[in-house]
C-alpha cells in the first residue's frame, strides 16, 4: 500500500495544480464557451482525487463505512478521469512524435524561450507521466473498491 500512497500523493499534487487551473478556467469559460469541456474534465479529475483520498482514508485505513452516494461520486469521476488520462497520454505521445506539427504555434511564443520545441516536448513528457500515474491510480482504486466493498452502505 506504500506505492498506492506515493501514487496518491502525486495524483493529489497534480489535482491541486488542476484545481487552480479549473478556477481560472471558469473565468475563461465566460469568454470562450468551447473551453467548457476541458474545464469539466479538469474539475472531474480534481473531484476524483478528493473522493479517492477520502475513500482511502475512510474505508481502507480507518475501516469506516462510506455512503453509496460517495461511492457513486468516486466511480463517476474516476470514469471521467480515466477519459482525461487516456486523452492526455494520446496527446502526449502525439506531441512527442510529431513536434513539427506545432511550428506555427511555437513561432508565436516569446523570443525569450530559446528552444520552444524542447519546451513543448518537455511539457508533453510531463503530461504523459502524470496521466500514466493517474491511470494506474484509477485502476488500483477500482481494485480497492472491489476489495473493500463491505465498507460501503447498501
Amino acid at each position: 500500500m506504500i506505492i498506492y500512497r506515493i501514487l496518491s500523493f502525486i495524483v493529489n499534487f497534480f489535482c491541486t495544480l488542476l484545481a487552480v487551473t479549473t478556477v481560472l478556467g471558469f473565468i475563461a469559460v465566460l469568454a470562450n464557451p468551447a473551453a467548457l469541456l476541458q474545464v469539466f474534465l479538469f474539475a472531474s479529475v480534481v473531484l476524483y482525487g478528493w473522493f479517492a483520498n477520502r475513500f482511502y482514508s475512510s474505508a481502507v485505513v480507518k475501516n469506516e463505512k462510506m455512503t453509496k452516494k460517495q461511492k457513486d461520486w468516486l466511480q463517476v469521476n474516476a470514469i471521467v478521469a480515466f477519459i482525461f488520462s487516456v486523452l492526455g497520454i494520446s496527446n502526449g505521445i502525439y506531441i512527442i512524435y510529431n513536434p513539427k506539427m506545432f511550428d506555427d504555434l511555437l513561432k508565436q511564443m516569446p523570443e525569450q524561450i530559446t528552444n520552444p520545441q524542447g519546451l513543448l516536448t518537455s511539457v508533453a513528457v510531463v503530461l504523459l507521466v502524470c496521466c500514466s500515474i493517474l491511470l494506474v491510480h484509477i485502476a488500483w482504486t477500482y481494485l480497492l473498491i472491489r476489495k473493500y466493498k463491505e465498507n460501503f452502505e447498501a
